[in-house]
């Protein structure tokens, strides 16, 4: 089973060092006499993919949540205005008015697998690193471009993470409403993703959502209530910790941008 593990911390501080290298006079100075290299746009142009990538990846995440709360929307109502405990939440799909809309569901997952093949093409080869293509480098200008790289593999990793764990497996969807109540029981685990980088979460948690119309008895909806909220504080901690990398990717792209354009 696939699992997620996020440390946000060592990306930040793997940032941060980038942002403090870069701002060094001797790195700026030597980054402009060499600014006709292939490394200098390699790293420039990597720079901007990442904002990119970031930038599509909060998006998702928006839609994700307001999916998330369009789900709780209807379960609440199942609850609190139905009548009948047995009808079938399928009926707020069509409800344009607070249903869940299958389309926009079909439309998020296809975006994330199309991200999450767009995300192969976009990683390096560390090993890179000690190529020939490299021996003329100032050793002080190769430590600063392993650092950006390894920023940009770290930046694309996390992002692949989080994009697995918006997505579900390519496989058929199961109709035993246990399932569906069983993985929301797991969704604590997502709350404590940030807590501890050895603790995993199901890659599929977050779209067992699309299972939520199998919640028959009202103590299934309470319970899944709940775990959504805890879900969706999880989200919400994505979208922080997300912004905070890509206010960090920005200072690196404008410390780059100042030094080629001095």
């Amino acid at each position: 089973m696939a699992t997620l593990s996020l440390n946000f911390n060592a990306l930040r501080d793997l940032q941060d060092c980038a942002n403090g290298i870069l701002s060094l006079p001797v790195t700026r100075q030597a980054i402009i006499c060499n600014r006709k290299e292939k490394w200098v746009d390699e790293v420039s142009e990597g720079s901007l993919r990442m904002l990119d990538l970031c930038g599509i990846t909060r998006d998702v995440l928006l839609l994700a949540k307001q999916h998330l709360q369009d789900l709780q929307s209807a379960l609440r109502r199942r609850t609190l205005g139905e009548s009948s405990v047995s009808s079938s939440l399928d009926s707020n799909c069509e409800n344009t008015n607070g249903g869940c809309d299958a389309s926009v569901v079909k439309k998020m997952k296809k975006e994330l697998f199309k991200c999450l093949e767009g995300l192969k093409g976009m990683k390096c080869d560390p090993s890179s690193l000690s190529s020939s293509a490299f021996s003329h480098v100032d050793p002080n200008l190769l430590v600063v471009v392993t650092v950006l790289r390894e920023v940009r593999m770290a930046t694309i990793s996390v992002v692949e993470s989080i994009l697995s764990l918006m997505s579900t497996p390519r496989g058929k969807p199961t109709s035993n409403k246990k399932s569906f109540i069983s993985k929301l029981m797991r969704v604590k685990r997502v709350a404590n993703v940030f807590e501890d980088e050895d603790e995993g979460v199901e890659a599929d948690t977050l779209f067992a959502l699309h299972e939520y119309n199998f919640c028959e008895k009202v103590s299934e909806i309470q319970t899944a209530n709940k775990r959504l909220e805890v879900l969706e504080g999880a989200i919400e901690g994505l979208e922080v910790e997300l912004e905070c990398m890509f206010r960090r990717l920005i200072q690196t792209r404008v410390s780059l941008l100042n030094i080629l354009n001095h």
